[in-house]
């Protein structure tokens, strides 16, 4: 079985194939090895700009906190200035009131004329003191609260990270089952050969390891080998109809083909 074998194409091409192999798993591994050195720096990047990131929300959280303290000292100033105000005019018509009444007490035995004017006076400052009580009676005491704005807290705390990590690259995903692919070349290679006695109709086709195409084809009950430029280097019978073939290793193949005698389907190693 192996005698000859030194002599076939195959075995005088072994040692190019292995140095083309040899040569791109090179390749790859420096590939590699420079896409590590990447992920490496784009990492540092990504850190970069994660802290960058917490410095920005430092200054924007200290920007808002500065607002609302200023905004929260505007307020307090605006009640305070308020109850002052009313505190002031308490105090103006207490005063006046005193100084009535001290004045109606000095002067009440002696002069009825100047009692009469400080009672007048009195009963003015008492009115006005009754309005000042009343208006004073329907506000509310003042008093500050502050509450965030609605959600701020629940987001921040529903948050697990500053951002996403995006990570690309690895395995390309499959196409989708309907994804229309677009035919970037058309070429027609010829699959005949000399003992063909009816039109060739190819029914299954797969790339083997080596890089050799293997062929059934149906009308002429035949397997055919095509080379890496398309080109039938070798066929083989099938006592059947085959019709699909798919590569189960380095130079094997299953090819499942149909006995129209028995209408029975199987399926061969080749």
């Amino acid at each position: 079985m192996a005698k000859g074998f030194h002599d076939t194409q195959e075995f005088k091409e072994l040692r190019q194939r292995v140095s083309e192999i040899r040569k791109r798993l090179a390749h790859e591994r420096q590939s590699r090895t420079e896409n590590d050195a990447v992920v490496e720096k784009s990492g540092d990047d990504c850190l970069s700009q994660i802290q960058t990131l917490r410095q920005t929300l430092n200054v924007i959280f200290d920007r808002l906190e500065r607002h609302t303290i200023s905004e929260m000292e505007r307020s307090k100033t605006s009640l305070r200035n308020n109850i002052q105000a009313d505190v002031g005019q308490i105090d103006d018509v207490t005063e006046k009131l005193e100084m009535l009444t001290d004045a109606l007490k000095d002067g009440s035995e002696t002069n009825e004329a100047l009692s009469y004017i400080g009672f007048s006076k009195c009963e003015e400052i008492i009115f006005k003191a009754q309005l000042l009580l009343q208006t004073i009676a329907n506000k509310d005491d003042f008093k500050m609260t502050f509450q965030s704005f609605k959600g701020t807290t629940e987001y921040l705390s529903s948050l697990e990270m500053l951002g996403e990590v995006i990570c690309e690259g690895g395995e390309k995903p499959l196409p989708r089952p309907d994804h229309v692919f677009e035919v970037e070349k058309h070429v027609l290679h010829s699959a005949k050969v000399s003992d063909d006695k009816n039109t060739c109709y190819i029914t299954g086709i797969c790339r083997l390891a080596n890089g050799e195409f293997l062929l059934s084809d149906t009308a002429n009950s035949k397997l055919k080998l095509l080379n890496s430029s398309y080109r039938v280097v070798s066929t083989s019978d099938v006592p059947d109809w085959p019709q699909d073939v798919c590569s189960t290793g380095q130079r094997e193949a299953a090819v499942s083909v149909d006995d129209t005698k028995t209408d029975m389907k199987s399926c061969w190693s080749v």
